[in-house]
């Protein structure tokens, strides 16, 4: 899916596929084993801006109060740490 989803981007003009690449490397930036302090706080500021591109684009009536919680998260990992799930099996 990591591979498909640029070449579908890539078909949209740039001021829409670049956020949304931008987003999706912040996940998975997000989602690594080691996570290192500054990069986290650098992931902090570019939330910002990638949320402010995405806004210009789309219309108000996309975003809701669950979109914004994306500037928390890179804080709430460094202020938490990595936490690790259990495997749940059935």
């Amino acid at each position: 899916m990591k591979a498909v989803l640029p070449i579908a981007f890539s078909a949209f003009p740039a001021n829409v596929w670049e956020p949304l690449s931008s987003l999706g490397e912040f996940f998975e930036n997000l989602c690594v084993n080691v996570l290192c302090e500054d990069h986290l706080m650098g992931m902090h500021c570019n939330i910002v801006l990638i949320l402010c591109n995405l806004e210009t684009t789309f219309l108000s009536g996309f975003w809701n109060v669950v979109e914004h919680l994306l500037v928390r998260l890179a804080q709430e990992v460094h202020l938490g740490g990595p936490t690790l799930m259990p495997k749940r099996t059935l």
